[in-house]
């Protein structure tokens, strides 16, 4: 039976940072706007957060700071995918501890794996916890592109409870989704929630998600209350803000709006820039909420 507490719409939450950590105050403040704006859950760790950017200490801080914001509202994904098998465990291991409701992690990381190392690296982290794994195809990111033969074996993994889709091959979705009626599944690509849905997504995960939440739900609503126009309109509205970050950069332009909008969540970490007045003042004029 399908979990329905992983359904929804769920921010792919973003990280606040000192200059030697993580600003637990911001994350706290951040996380309880998105609960009291109606969001179903967070997943935490991931690309969004700059995951890959962070030490795992500060990951794992991230996450108890999350959860002890939180964690009695929201359901939790915790991200643990690292670039090494091990590293992934040991996050793993800590979310469970920590009270995460389910993991989640990319394909293995910079290398270009073969598919028997990609599937094996799932099975070794959905043998580690008794939470569901949640995996993670994102091939534009990770450079790694399965097959639908190839993720309906990944998913027929014990514990393995879903995915979170990000990519444009909703045909692709919608064959996997017929196939795992119990399994839950996300779209991950924010300018694309209405397609997603529409080819049987479960709910959304996504960047934007962090500063226009209500906008992003009145999409979800309006998709599972049959009406198609006002979902699309709502799609239109978020596409509108979505064009203009990614034309600046997703992270830094998401940072920005926050704080445009009264809540600084700080820059975010080297290689990314700051970014310049031209920039700022095109964000300023969105609409968001």
């Amino acid at each position: 039976m399908k979990n329905q507490k992983l359904c929804g719409i769920l921010p792919a939450l973003m990280t606040a940072f000192t200059d030697d950590g993580i600003d637990c105050a911001k994350v706290a403040r951040h996380t309880k706007y998105l609960a009291d704006a109606g969001v179903h859950g967070l997943y935490v760790g991931g690309s969004s957060g700059e995951m890959i950017l962070m030490t795992e200490d500060e990951r794992k801080t991230l996450l108890e700071t999350v959860i002890e914001s939180v964690g009695d509202r929201l359901t939790i994904i915790a991200h643990v995918g690292t670039t090494s098998t091990r590293g992934t465990l040991e996050l793993a291991r800590h979310a469970e501890a920590a009270g995460a409701d389910a993991l989640s992690s990319v394909t293995p990381l910079y290398y270009r794996y073969g598919f028997r190392e990609v599937k094996h690296y799932y099975e070794r982290l959905a043998a580690q916890t008794s939470l569901p794994v949640i995996i993670y195809n994102i091939p534009a990111l990770t450079g790694t592109t399965l097959t639908t033969a190839q993720l309906e074996e990944i998913l027929s993994i014990p514990n393995v409870g879903g995915m979170k889709f990000t990519a444009s091959d909703f045909f692709q979705l919608e064959r996997i989704r017929a196939a795992f009626p119990d399994k839950v599944f996300y779209n991950g690509s924010d300018e694309m929630l209405c397609s997603g849905l529409a080819a049987g997504a479960d709910g959304g995960i996504g960047s934007t998600y962090n500063f226009m939440p209500k906008t992003i739900l009145a999409i979800y609503n309006a998709f599972r209350a049959n009406d198609a126009a006002t979902a699309l309109m709502y799609q239109a509205k978020a596409n509108a803000a979505i064009a203009m970050i990614l034309k600046h950069g997703v992270i830094p332009s998401s940072k920005m709006i926050l704080k445009l909008n009264g809540m600084d969540y700080g820059e975010c970490r080297e290689p990314f820039m700051p970014l310049g007045d031209e920039a700022i003042e095109e964000l300023r004029a969105l609409d968001v909420e």
